[in-house]
């Protein structure tokens, strides 16, 4: 597998944001996302086995498998061995996850592209429809336009993941996310900031 690097750290993010975690970075992304802060996982990286990749997280429960876009790599030799760890799979929703639901420890947290990061047009709808209640539907908005559109989507597919709002760092406040929450009575969606882009610079690897 092209791995670009294994860390770790907290998770910044979702529903076990402020929790240690192991993550795998691998490389590679389909999409070009306007405020994309890995661009560098998208071509840098070195080879490693999935034998080789489980032994380096042996060591922490949580583990998140990140990029890029992970799905872009076959990772069922990788999950089939990190089957005692939870695995949290971190996916941009362009890849059907269809082949990756039988795993029992493995959850999704996927990344909704909304308007502003000029890749909504490759999202997978039918992603939406196979989220559980233990995935996180997470998107990412700069602007109102982007926290309308999720509004929609939300409305349109009643999906069974839990739903968390991020803003586009340096982009818009989160108070006007909250704002917006408290005007539309949405009391289902979870606030989120990038925990790590807070303890560390926003630019620093590795965190």
């Amino acid at each position: 597998m092209k791995v670009n690097e294994v860390f770790f750290s907290v998770e910044g993010e979702g529903k076990r944001a402020g929790s240690l975690a192991a993550f795998i970075r691998l490389t590679g992304c389909n999409l070009r996302c306007s405020y994309c802060d890995t661009e560098y996982a998208f071509s840098d990286g070195y080879d490693m086995t999935a034998d080789e990749i489980a032994d380096a997280v042996k060591d922490y429960r949580n583990v998140t498998l990140t990029g890029g876009e992970p799905l872009m790599q076959n990772c069922h030799d990788l999950l089939n061995l990190l089957r005692r760890h939870e695995v949290n799979i971190e996916t941009n929703g362009s890849i059907p996850l269809t082949e990756y639901l039988n795993y029992p420890n493995v959850f999704f947290t996927m990344d909704f592209k909304c308007y502003s990061s000029h890749a909504t047009d490759a999202m997978n709808y039918g992603n939406l429809r196979i989220l559980c209640e233990e995935d996180v539907l997470k998107f990412v908005v700069g602007d109102e336009r982007d926290l309308e559109q999720a509004e929609n989507i939300c409305a349109e597919f009643n999906p069974k993941a839990q739903i968390y709002i991020s803003p586009v760092f340096g982009k818009i406040e989160p108070s006007r996310i909250v704002e917006f929450m408290k005007r539309r009575r949405l009391q289902n969606w979870h606030l989120q900031v990038q925990l790590h882009k807070i303890i560390w610079s926003p630019d620093k690897r590795g965190v």
